[in-house]
């Protein structure tokens, strides 16, 4: 995801102490071979090797590493694409009885976003997800992806009106820079969740609803701001911050 995200960055500046663009693409399509070889026969992904448990989280995320990486030219096997596209599409028979409300709508949210990605837009899901769970009951992220997904489908204006204002009375601004800041419970480990990564998700959707949105280049301030060394926290946003900038790049 990292890779793909920054494919156009690394393109047009001469970053010093990378390792060469082939080297880079040439890890990207060693990874997606070991994606492939992990996939199971349910289309989902496991923790560890094939034949395990497949994990919802583990499965939205590798669709959307495969979906990023193939749309930024690299070569994904179709039957691996549609093999996890069908998982998705089928992602709430997948949750263990365990998991929460708001951690299966969260999951749901992604699984949605990933779709649109993928070209298979379910924007009538997406409204279903926001009506039977309301804007209050959902999380930051959730709304970011839902957000994303509900951008130009029928029907959706006063729901797309909702999701603004809601987003804009949650955000926290600066001068100069601006965040928002999210609550979490004791199934957030599931989802890897984190303020930073909500910025991110935000962000990226603001820029698909309107580009010319004040508060656009503030959130990108208030994400630069938040590195340390030249990165983030961890990884999960080290990706979505990423892929948000390249967006904005």
């Amino acid at each position: 995801l990292a890779i793909a995200a920054l494919r156009n960055v690394l393109t047009a500046f001469d970053a010093e102490g990378l390792p060469s663009p082939k080297e880079m693409e040439a890890a990207v399509d060693r990874d997606i071979q070991q994606l492939q070889g992990l996939q199971n026969s349910d289309g989902g992904f496991p923790y560890w090797r094939r034949g395990q448990d497949s994990i919802p989280f583990n499965t939205i995320h590798v669709a959307h590493a495969l979906q990023r990486a193939q749309m930024k030219g690299f070569v994904v096997p179709a039957e691996v694409r549609q093999n996890a596209l069908g998982y998705l599409k089928q992602i709430e028979s997948h949750y263990p009885a365990w998991y929460s409300q708001r951690t299966r709508r969260t999951l749901s949210a992604y699984a949605l976003y990933v779709r649109n990605l993928m070209g298979d837009k379910d924007a009538a899901k997406a409204l279903r997800l926001l009506d039977d769970a309301g804007l209050e009951n959902l999380d930051l992220e959730a709304i970011g992806w839902l957000w994303a997904v509900l951008q130009d489908a029928p029907g959706a204006n006063s729901e797309l009106d909702a999701i603004r204002r809601y987003v804009n009375n949650r955000v926290v601004e600066t001068a100069g820079a601006a965040n928002f800041t999210s609550d979490y419970d004791e199934q957030s480990y599931l989802l890897l969740s984190s303020d930073r990564r909500t910025d991110a998700i935000l962000l990226d959707a603001l820029i698909g609803d309107n580009p010319q949105h004040d508060l656009i280049p503030k959130l990108v301030n208030g994400l630069l701001a938040h590195r340390t060394r030249g990165r983030w926290a961890n990884t999960q946003e080290n990706v979505f911050v990423l892929l948000a900038l390249d967006r904005y790049f």
